[in-house]
């Protein structure tokens, strides 16, 4: 009996016509311009993280669909309000302020939305990056962006901006390896597909309706001169400016000077006008934005002051020109602290040194902060998105090598193979991005305990190996997500204490580190980014790293985490 028995029976097959479409074989070439969705199925990559964000908007990475030579990626776009007729509008000129997107490989290459196909046409140097697809509603719509090469491994940079939706320019950086790898996951649907007169072997376009009215798209050729219109000067408000647009004096002038208010609030923000131009503008416009009235110690939604802010950013002209004005520059603000307090550990102490009610920070805090920058500093340079590091304090390799799960004669130290490449992981005789890289450590002993790494998983930052390695002493795990978000757990003595996101703006609940860490500073070079992690992290543990090598190089032992073992997920 058939599951279907007693519902209407079906129309009989039409008769074959002549005119039957075959699908032919896949025929694989140095670009996928189109992804070959009817051949295979995508190996898929969830990955969320936030893209952009906006007053009324947001923009989440949700993921990739894997192909054997190319990646889509799927971005989420949420909103709050709609404007009927307004900023969500398709109409106008073509990227005017729609949503940007674009991807800046590890090669240096440089690929957007807004590229378009050469003009007049002439033999493309791939790749490009295409809407391929996509659905939604008013308030939601989710957006497949096709980008036609496999983007070489390394650290590469998601870049978003959508004017309309005041959404800065901003940056997500993730790791490219972990897309190459699964690329050979792809799953191949018509293996025995022969050849046949007339059918298409590859490229077949099949593109959904995507929200094409959200995505910026590439000028026709006749409009290839057309740029953005910048922000209105004569306007007499604060709309529609970005944070980079706060950097424009003449802008922000001329807006004070149609009568913008210089105590509002500028839109979809806690923040006024003075706070946005003591962080990011400069200080003929401070001073102007005074002289018109605006107030120099205007606490924000968080309740700091544009003192704070310029401090924060590392201001210098900017934090001058309030002090003169009468900024309070002890006034307590998140955690207890004030723009002195921090100001005082950076360039900036000049200026704040010999002001009246001046607090110097005490012997400790002056070695807490020395103790810290000195961390920081042996770091510096090291990139770490994809990677999780553990720091050990109190034990060596061969007990580290035990405690997960192997025995120290099975792990022997380890000798790259002749033309290894320090700086490539991939290059040391044992692929640390493989399919099995989560069971895959890298262990090194340093004076007073050891460092474990893994290249292209999170295992180290989880709780059960660090609860493995952490009975009687300290272990302190991080992992750097590639698509955003650097995430921490400490354990003592074989118990989970703490588990964090670091390197996000300190609040008023913050350990004290985060502060001398400088999770604070917007200032903090980009090359001290994820040195600033790592040395917190070294210091939680309480292990001191003299070397860098320890993270970056080729680690002394290889261990592999036994299948099946319990510290895995």
């Amino acid at each position: 009996m058939s599951f279907f028995d007693g519902l209407p029976a079906s129309a009989p097959p039409p008769e074959p016509s002549q005119d039957t479409l075959e699908l032919g074989p896949y025929a694989p070439g140095d670009d996928e311009e189109f992804a070959p969705c009817q051949w295979y199925v995508p190996a898929r990559l969830p990955q969320v993280a936030e893209a952009g964000a906006g007053p009324d908007a947001r923009i989440v990475l949700t993921g990739w669909d894997v192909w054997p030579g190319s990646v889509t990626m799927r971005l989420s776009v949420f909103l709050r309000r709609i404007r009927p007729g307004g900023r969500t509008s398709p109409y106008g000129h073509p990227g005017g302020g729609a949503l940007r997107c674009g991807l800046l490989l590890a090669d240096g290459r440089k690929v957007t939305t807004l590229d378009g196909e050469p003009w007049p046409p002439a033999g493309r140097r791939g790749p490009t990056l295409r809407l391929s697809g996509g659905s939604g509603g008013a308030f939601h719509s989710q957006l497949e962006l096709h980008l036609s090469q496999l983007p070489p491994a390394g650290a590469t940079q998601l870049v978003v901006e959508w004017p309309d939706e005041q959404v800065p320019e901003t940056v997500t950086v993730f790791d490219a390896g972990p897309l190459r790898v699964a690329a050979g996951e792809a799953r191949e649907v018509w293996r025995d597909a022969e050849p046949a007169e007339g059918a298409p072997s590859r490229g077949l376009r099949t593109v959904g309706p995507g929200p094409a009215e959200i995505l910026a798209r590439p000028p026709e050729p006749a409009e290839r001169a057309w740029a953005p219109p910048a922000p209105d000067a004569a306007r007499g408000d604060w709309e529609f400016l970005g944070r980079h647009h706060w950097r424009d004096t003449a802008l922000v002038l001329a807006r004070l000077d149609r009568g913008a208010d210089p105590t509002a609030l500028a839109p979809g923000s806690g923040e006024t006008a003075l706070h946005l131009v003591a962080a990011h503008g400069s200080a003929e416009a401070v001073a102007a934005l005074l002289d018109h009235g605006a107030a120099v110690d205007a606490p924000d939604g968080e309740g700091c002051t544009p003192l704070w802010h310029a401090v924060c950013h590392g201001s210098e002209e900017t934090a001058e020109v309030l002090l003169r004005a009468g900024a309070d520059a002890w006034r307590p603000q998140i955690g207890g602290r004030s723009p002195g307090r921090l100001a005082l550990t950076t360039p900036l102490a000049p200026l704040f040194a010999g002001l009246p009610g001046a607090v110097e920070p005490t012997p400790e805090e002056r070695a807490a902060q020395r103790d810290a920058d000195e961390r920081t500093a042996i770091f510096r340079g090291v990139r770490t998105g994809g990677m999780s590091v553990a720091f050990v304090a109190g034990i060596g390799e061969e007990e580290a090598v035990r405690r997960l799960g192997r025995d120290p004669g099975d792990c022997p130290v380890f000798a790259p193979g002749p033309g290894a490449d320090p700086s490539d992981p991939a290059s040391w005789g044992l692929d640390p991005y493989g399919a099995e890289a989560h069971r895959r450590v890298g262990v090194t002993g340093v004076p007073g305990g050891c460092v474990l790494v893994q290249w292209s998983s999170y295992v180290l930052s989880t709780d059960p190996p660090l609860a493995a390695l952490s009975p009687g002493t300290t272990a302190y795990g991080l992992f750097v997500n590639p698509m955003g978000g650097t995430f921490g757990t400490l354990a003592r003595d074989g118990r989970i204490e703490l588990s964090e996101e670091i390197g996000l703006p300190p609040s008023d609940e913050v350990p004290e580190a985060h502060w001398t860490h400088r999770f604070w500073s917007w200032a903090l070079p980009d090359d001290l980014y994820d040195a600033a992690a790592l040395a917190y992290a070294s210091a939680a543990a309480g292990v001191r790293v003299t070397d860098p090598e320890a993270v970056t190089g080729p680690p002394r032992r290889w261990v592999e985490i036994p299948g099946g073992s319990p510290l895995l997920p």
